[in-house]
């Protein structure tokens, strides 16, 4: 929590109790999750209101603290920014999202970038397909 805390106080805004709990949220669940996700996570437990986190989310994706992530099925996810850089793999079926800790993007020749000329500031990389369940435990 100490680390949520020092987050929020960088960006200037107010430490509530709400934006604690959502950004603790994000750290926790440490995968690409929607703004209703953030809110059934936390209503178990906790009392913040739905509009609170899609206006909590909104604020963290102006000040960098998440990215917005919109997978093929359209939906809109945040992940935070303070996570380690990972790749997502998705499955079709169930709609499961691991995190690839592998980056082969990093792997590629730097020479492709540089004939291109072109300063690469990050990248994203998401993999279709069906997770072991959804394929029969195969």
């Amino acid at each position: 929590m100490d680390r949520v805390n020092e987050i929020l106080r960088n960006i200037g805004k107010k430490c509530t109790e709400q934006r604690k709990l959502i950004l603790q949220t994000l750290f926790e669940l440490a995968k690409p999750v929607s703004a209703d996700e953030v809110y059934e996570y936390l209503s178990e437990t906790n009392k913040v209101g739905r509009t609170t986190v899609y206006r909590t989310l909104e604020l963290f994706e102006r000040k960098k603290l998440v990215r917005r992530i919109i997978f093929k099925d359209g939906i809109i996810r945040y992940e935070s920014t303070h996570l380690k850089h990972h790749h997502h793999l998705i499955c079709l079926s169930c709609g499961e999202v691991i995190p690839l800790e592998h980056c082969a993007i990093a792997s590629l020749d730097g020479s492709v970038i540089e004939d291109a000329d072109f300063l690469v500031t990050e990248h994203f990389l998401e993999l279709y397909g069906y997770c072991k369940k959804c394929r029969g435990g195969k």
